[in-house]
């Protein structure tokens, strides 16, 4: 959504457990690559992720007031510098990690890392509906501190919205539902299971060939995944490698894992490295090449995102509390740090 002439709209979901109080909203200048405005735009508890309906000028984030927690939604209009609350829906003792919204159904996805919980809302305009469905998840895996039980961390449509894909980092798999009559289905059959320990965290697609790309957090590796919406096994894998330089020998928290526009570029976080890290996208066959691994320019590199030109990459680091900026070269996707916004323990990067 165009401001003014070179400047967009955008939303910084965040962590209200320093000097955060709830979601932040930035004015981008996508000439310069500049925050040329940022304030607190709705005071809310813990709204760690956000997803934005851009058609119907809605975002919905994560959330807890008071003792409950579940998700909200608010109206956005591109010259009022503060969000106005449809609804919340609370359900959960402690708030999900994950917000996703279909592009063609209006369903809302939440993923609870704590509580093993997906729910699934219908809404209209904004509004979130009561009575979601639910889907829940057994198991454990090796790593005794981090996968004693079950905990989803992301869920989301299909691009074509026929299933929905879950990646539980406790239990090293993707569980895949689809949604029939407001019923969720799981189709244990279809499912994938990850080498054990790996602990898949997010999952992205290519926008315009039928790959899928999932971030592991346990061992900071991508697993791409060819998808076939026809065959009996919808899923895959055709490769899997790491998300850091080869010589790498610290601790991994891969964190988020997002593509370029044009398709050619994939990116990932990593936490414990503090770099995000650069792959080509083979046209061809939808696997990777590592390129390269750049410093986040902070602490924490929880979330990061692409502005809608393609040209600037945004990065949200939590524990240091700013947003590093980097300009993106398009013959070569490599990353240039150009200037750091102060935003307070960011978590979650959306534009409008």
């Amino acid at each position: 959504m165009v401001l003014h002439q070179n400047i967009i709209l955008g939303f910084i979901g965040t962590y209200t457990k320093n000097k955060s109080k709830g979601i932040y909203r930035i004015n981008f200048d996508i000439t310069s690559g500049k925050i040329q405005k940022s304030n607190l735009t709705y005071e809310i508890e813990n709204p760690t992720y956000l997803s934005i309906d851009k058609v119907r000028h809605i975002v919905y984030s994560t959330c807890k007031i008071g003792e409950k927690s579940g998700v909200s939604s608010f109206k956005y209009w591109q010259e009022q510098y503060k969000l106005y609350l449809i609804n919340s829906n609370l359900s959960e003792e402690k708030p999900p990690c994950h917000v996703s919204i279909s592009n063609i159904k209006q369903v809302l996805i939440s993923s609870n890392y704590h509580e093993n919980k997906m729910l699934v809302y219908n809404t209209l305009d904004g509004l979130i509906l009561n009575s979601p469905a639910l889907g829940k998840h057994s198991g454990y895996s090796i790593n005794i501190s981090r996968q004693e039980k079950p905990h989803i961390h992301c869920s989301m449509f299909t691009a074509d919205e026929k299933y929905i894909l879950s990646v539980d980092l406790g239990i090293d798999k993707m569980i895949i539902y689809t949604l029939e009559d407001n019923n969720l289905v799981k189709k244990d059959n279809l499912s994938y299971s990850f080498p054990p320990g790996t602990g898949p965290r997010h999952i992205t697609y290519s926008k315009t060939k039928p790959f899928y790309y999932i971030l592991s957090e346990l061992t900071s590796e991508v697993f791409v995944f060819k998808y076939n919406s026809k065959s009996e096994n919808p899923f895959i894998n055709i490769q899997a490698l790491s998300s850091l330089p080869k010589y790498y020998s610290g601790n991994k928290s891969g964190a988020a894992v997002r593509i370029h526009e044009n398709n050619k570029f994939l990116y990932t976080s990593d936490r414990a490295n503090n770099s995000l890290s650069l792959f080509f996208i083979n046209q061809d066959n939808g696997k990777l090449k590592y390129i390269d691994t750049f410093s986040c320019n902070g602490d924490s590199p929880r979330d990061f995102q692409l502005d809608p030109t393609g040209n600037f990459l945004l990065c949200a680091n939590e524990n240091s509390d700013n947003i590093s900026i980097f300009s993106i070269n398009q013959t070569t996707g490599v990353l240039t740090f150009i200037n750091s916004e102060t935003i307070p323990t960011p978590t979650c990067i959306e534009f409008a």
